[in-house]
């Protein structure tokens, strides 16, 4: 890498820890700028506005979110331990985040307000559903799920585990989250079999 792309890996590492704790919408160039210890015209160089922060900020959080959750569980038989994996992965990177999943929250704050970050932010959320959905075609295909399943259906009932589990272990602080979220998950995969 070279130092601008050092520099800009930084800032977008404490963008997206930023975005994690106090939401998408409050990292602005000059709050970023002083938590990464630059000025704001160095900060302003790297991105130009606030709206391409913030979609740099969601590609950086893509790429690393496919690096963590996506790539290590598509190294896993498919399946049902394919999904497991998947579910696992995505809990530990959400977790890693002081604020959780900056996709959960984001979605949040820009499902009503038309523009380039919200155009952003649909177009990795329907990747994320999508591979959700080849996850269960995959099941499919090796025997690990009825052929008769509604793939979509699957996906919306996985991402709403996710969401739940996000809920209860951010905003609630539920000891039982994890005991439940394994119970729920296996009742979930039981039902697709």
């Amino acid at each position: 890498m070279t130092k601008g792309e050092d520099t800009k890996h930084v800032i977008l590492e404490a963008g997206l820890d930023m975005a994690s704790q106090l939401g998408l919408e409050c990292v602005t160039i000059g709050s970023l700028a002083k938590l990464a210890h630059m000025s704001k015209s160095g900060l302003f160089a790297h991105f130009q506005s606030k709206e391409n922060l913030q979609i740099d900020i969601l590609s950086y959080a893509a790429r690393d979110f496919a690096e963590n959750v996506v790539i290590p569980a598509l190294a896993i038989q498919a399946g049902i331990p394919r999904i497991k994996a998947l579910v696992d992965n995505w809990i530990k990177w959400g977790s890693r985040l002081s604020g959780g999943c900056i996709f959960v929250s984001a979605s949040t704050e820009f499902s009503d307000r038309p523009g380039k970050v919200r155009d952003y932010l649909l177009r990795q959320q329907e990747e994320w559903i999508d591979c959700l959905k080849r996850m269960a075609e995959s099941a499919m295909r090796v025997g690990d799920f009825s052929k008769e399943i509604d793939c979509e259906q699957f996906a919306f009932d996985l991402y709403s585990l996710l969401l739940g589990f996000h809920l209860y272990y951010k905003l609630l602080n539920n000891a039982e989250t994890k005991k439940r979220q394994e119970a729920s998950l296996e009742r979930l995969l039981d039902n697709y079999r």
